[in-house]
């Protein structure tokens, strides 16, 4: 008998769709992107380039999301394609042919559906997940009318594929759901942390492996944690505004606006651009805090990593008198920051 684990791990890699891809493109040398979970699977992955005759290239630095992209890398090493897996196509333009293979979930846990739901006592619940399970929020939604509760899948928001996925800088399918609750089905806390922020509304967290259903509590402590961040960062006098060179992530306009900003209300500020946004990076430089625009993860889950405050954009505002802290504004990408 499987364990939990091995199912989990079955994905949908469409290896007839990526044969097609490559051979439409008469590739020879194809680049590979992974994100670090399905890293495991690549002897797997290989089968449809093997059968196709196409030599694979791993790109193996970072791949947190669809804005993350290794086209550029793989030009560099002589790759006429990429595939791209794990993640939907946020619409950004690249060097190469790129193919995205969403690598959805083969499970359909149903017991685990059918085992948490009866704890919700909404009249309109929001359903949301990440792009692995967005397939699955039909059954989702035919379990709760079951239960005489009506689902709302939100349109999604500008870099989103799909009504009901989430991202970590899209929450437009929560914006766009007018709900008394909402469900995330899937794993992890920074992803229905950032929904309870935006909708201000109670999120119950659905773990497909094991069916247990949690409710989202810890953004109190989280808004609590981003105050006491700002009052940190009103000490510093020199900033630096990290702008990432992920095609993606990289916000120069928004940061140019945060380094004239800061430097109006007496702060020095600089723009730091960097690839990949760690404590490493920015170790030797001496400024005193850190504004992040690259990816809006980073200062919410890796903040105890900074020996020095990092902000968000919204927070640097906040420090500048320009905004208020009691209407948080979880940090969601925008097309005017590009």
């Amino acid at each position: 008998m499987r364990n939990v684990r091995e199912i989990l791990m079955q994905y949908d890699f469409e290896k007839s769709r990526v044969k097609e891809f490559l051979e439409q493109h008469k590739a020879k040398r194809a680049a590979v992107q992974l994100p670090s979970g399905l890293r495991p699977k690549l002897d797997e992955i290989n089968e449809a380039f093997d059968e196709a005759g196409v030599e694979l290239v791993v790109m193996a630095n970072s791949c947190y999301g669809a804005c993350d992209l290794a086209d550029g890398d793989a030009e560099l090493v002589g790759c006429d394609v990429l595939i791209h897996y794990g993640h939907s196509d946020m619409g950004l333009k690249t060097r190469l042919p790129t193919l995205y293979v969403e690598a959805r979930s083969l499970q359909r846990y149903n017991e685990a559906i059918t085992f948490a739901l009866p704890e919700l006592r909404f009249n309109k619940v929001g359903l949301i997940t990440t792009v692995q399970h967005v397939g699955l929020l039909n059954l989702l939604s035919s379990a709760l009318l079951e239960r005489g509760i009506e689902p709302v899948i939100g349109k999604p928001g500008p870099r989103a594929k799909y009504p009901g996925q989430i991202l970590g800088c899209d929450m437009g399918c929560v914006r766009n759901a007018k709900a008394d609750a909402f469900l995330y089905f899937g794993t992890g806390r920074f992803h229905p942390l950032g929904a309870n922020i935006v909708a201000g509304k109670d999120i119950f967290s659905l773990e497909p492996s094991t069916g247990a259903l949690t409710k989202i509590s810890e953004s109190g402590a989280l808004i609590r944690s981003r105050r006491a961040m700002i009052s940190r960062g009103a000490s510093a006098d020199n900033f630096g505004v990290v702008v990432s060179t992920k095609a993606g992530q990289a916000r120069p306009s928004l940061a140019s606006h945060l380094v004239s900003e800061l430097r109006r209300g007496g702060k020095e500020a600089e723009i730091v651009v960097v690839n990949d946004l760690t404590p490493e990076t920015l170790g030797d430089y001496d400024f005193d805090a850190h504004v992040c625009t690259a990816c809006p993860r980073i200062p919410i889950d890796d903040a105890k990593r900074f020996e020095k405050p990092i902000l968000t954009p919204f927070e640097t505002r906040v420090l500048l008198g320009k905004a208020n802290f009691e209407q948080y504004e979880f940090d969601e990408f925008k097309k005017s920051d590009f």
